[in-house]
């Protein structure tokens, strides 16, 4: 056989290999160069949920305990009696502006997590369908009308209303105590959304015994504290009194 034509024949044949290998190669690096593009989407985006996580369940947490634990003083400790019902002028005014701050601070945190809830648990729906269960059997019971009196009473648009009316300039945030106050003093259209509820509060203080609305609602918001933190790292446990029902 001619010598050139096997030199040229085993050139060919190296040839073809090299480009099969190349080839290979290039697919196996493309594969691999998507894999690691597509883990390292998935990183960021759990990394997103986490962040998104900790600023909506937080402040929503911390809004349902300081909540809840006004409720508890209000029927366990005679709260809005001795503050309001027998308390001097700054004892009254603090009194009713604080448990309206919280419970209108609770909404607002609510309503900002509203358009996120879907992210609330790094992706798992079944956690966030007990989320929006428990955030709803909140909201029962502010909106139920199956009480013998209006007190604490707050409809269902009302309590997105006033959630809206707390939620900051910046919209991540909700007003606290002292710019909250402020707009009372300064802004009638905003003071009159919350007439109704203040009102309510006003009411309770000449109540003499465990209002049942308040001891529902307290035992839900610690329900709703129970799953956001199961392991007690925010809220131990000898901070979660239940109030009981009558």
């Amino acid at each position: 056989m001619n010598t050139e034509l096997v030199v040229a024949s085993v050139s060919g044949v190296v040839a073809l290999s090299s480009v099969l290998i190349s080839s290979r190669f290039s697919r196996k690096q493309t594969l691999l160069e998507a894999q690691l593009g597509r883990q390292s989407a998935e990183q960021l985006k759990l990394a997103d949920h986490q962040d998104l996580m900790s600023r909506r369940r937080d402040p929503l947490l911390w809004a349902a305990y300081d909540l809840q634990s006004r409720l508890f003083n209000i029927v366990d400790r005679r709260f809005l009696n001795i503050y309001y019902a027998q308390g001097h002028d700054l004892d009254r005014t603090y009194a009713l502006r604080s448990t309206l701050h919280v419970a209108a601070d609770y909404l607002g945190q609510v309503e900002l997590l509203r358009g996120k809830i879907q992210f609330l648990d790094l992706g798992n729906r079944e956690n966030s369908r007990t989320v929006v269960r428990h955030l709803w059997a909140v909201s029962n019971v502010l909106n139920s009308d199956g009480y013998d009196d209006p007190h604490f009473r707050v409809f269902r648009s009302y309590q997105r209303a006033l959630g809206e009316l707390l939620i900051s300039d910046s919209n991540d945030e909700c007003l606290g105590y002292a710019e909250f106050c402020r707009r009372l003093d300064t802004d009638a259209d905003f003071a009159s959304w919350f007439e109704p509820l203040s009102d309510g509060i006003r009411e309770l203080a000449s109540w003499t015994r465990p209002h049942p609305r308040l001891v529902r609602l307290q035992i839900a918001l610690m329900d709703l504290i129970d799953f956001l933190d199961p392991d007690a790292d925010r809220f131990p446990d000898h901070r979660r009194s239940r109030l009981s029902l009558p």
